[in-house]
């Protein structure tokens, strides 16, 4: 017999919408913040912007995964681990097949005829050809040898479903050594215990980043297999957080977990944001990348801090103060999810169209996330989510 569903805890889906806003904001300023690639470039420049992503990096997607990870356990107790699987193959590959196959090689096309300069074949020639490889590279054509598809922020996707896999296979493997419990527990955790463990959780990912971005620094992506997009800098905080969100299901940590603690690590992370602020006002904190240098310490510290302020600060801020849902904030959550697949064509397209204004990148960058945001859930709501075939993966 399978598992009875976990009641649906409304204060993390509450969670799921800050971030799903978030990374659609994350994705407007992408042009303005910093010289990495994105499917529309600007020659604006905005250093708020940079720091802005900086905090953004240093926690929201660890919190993903964390909340991803604590509702993995009973998904699997229902289904069993290949059910699990073969439904995540289905929800995640209908919904990655239409972006990455049906609508980012339009956004590549134009982007390399706009910014590269390139004297293109046309759309079938290069879509066949250098997109997808299943083809000569066309006449003409510049560019690498295909395939050069392109999963832009499905990396998220692509990861999430690999952790599931491989967690799936120990579910398997281990069997009625790790099922769910007839009861979970229920005491609270005692508040010395939750800051010591917390303070050996910032030191774990400290040094475990520190060590790692000796040889892979932040920003540095690199494809596995021709199609895993994996950045090594953040790999220790995503795993150590999906692991994380596994065993606080089973020890049901974030209802145990002491109010009086989380509201002293948000704090604690909202001080490592007034660092930002403080270092965009002009205070001289060096924040290397990596490499060996001791150095690279202090961003590896300040990002340990701030995920762990952040991640343990806003379930307590949304358990406390926000943990119901209206009608609308339901709506909201249940799109989450198609939001963030589909949100970034619109937030492209947005981005062309104010590339005709006098903007300044600050003020393009608050109008794309305003629109961007405004458009995505309800066209996620009306339309995504209704359409016969996507909308039940979504």
């Amino acid at each position: 017999m399978s598992a009875p569903a976990k009641p649906r805890l409304a204060y993390i889906d509450n969670v799921r919408i800050f971030l799903s806003m978030l990374v659609v904001a994350h994705h407007a300023g992408q042009p303005f913040g910093h010289d990495g690639w994105w499917l529309f470039q600007s020659p604006l420049r905005e250093h708020w912007i940079g720091l802005f992503f900086s905090v953004n990096e240093a926690f929201f997607m660890g919190l993903f995964f964390l909340i991803a990870g604590y509702f993995h356990p009973g998904s699997v107790d229902r289904k069993g681990p290949l059910t699990f699987v073969l439904d995540r193959l289905w929800r995640f590959g209908v919904p990655i097949a239409v972006m990455v196959l049906g609508i980012t090689p339009v956004f590549m096309y134009f982007h390399d005829v706009i910014f590269k300069h390139m004297v293109m074949p046309s759309y079938l020639d290069y879509y066949l050809g250098a997109y997808l490889g299943l083809a000569a590279p066309p006449a003409g054509w510049t560019g690498g040898p295909g395939p050069n598809f392109e999963f832009v922020h499905l990396w998220f996707i692509q990861n999430l479903f690999i952790y599931g896999c491989v967690y799936a296979l120990y579910r398997a493997l281990a069997g009625a050594r790790d099922t769910r419990p007839t009861a979970l527990p229920q005491e609270p955790i005692a508040p010395a215990t939750a800051h010591l463990a917390l303070i050996k959780l910032v030191l774990w990912l400290t040094l475990s980043s520190y060590l790692i971005r000796i040889w892979k620094s932040v920003d540095d992506w690199k494809v596995l297999f021709g199609f895993w997009e994996i950045e090594f800098a953040h790999l220790p905080q995503y795993v150590t957080m999906f692991v994380l969100g596994l065993v606080a299901a089973r020890r049901n940590w974030f209802t145990r977990f002491p109010a009086s603690v989380g509201w002293v690590w948000l704090w604690v992370g909202l001080a490592c944001v007034g660092l930002q602020i403080a270092r965009g006002l002009g205070l001289e904190v060096p924040f290397w990348n990596g490499g060996a240098d001791p150095v690279a310490l202090i961003r590896a510290g300040w990002e340990a801090l701030l995920c762990v302020g952040f991640c343990v600060g806003l379930l307590t801020l949304t358990r406390e103060r926000f943990s119901g849902q209206t009608p609308f904030t339901k709506a909201l959550s249940d799109s989450s999810f198609a939001v963030y697949i589909f949100h970034v064509p619109v937030v492209t397209l947005l981005q062309y169209w104010f590339a005709g204004t006098s903007l300044s990148a600050l003020q393009q960058f608050a109008a794309i996330s305003v629109l961007g945001i405004g458009i995505s859930f309800p066209l996620a709501h009306y339309v995504l989510r209704r359409l016969p075939l996507l909308g039940k993966a979504l």
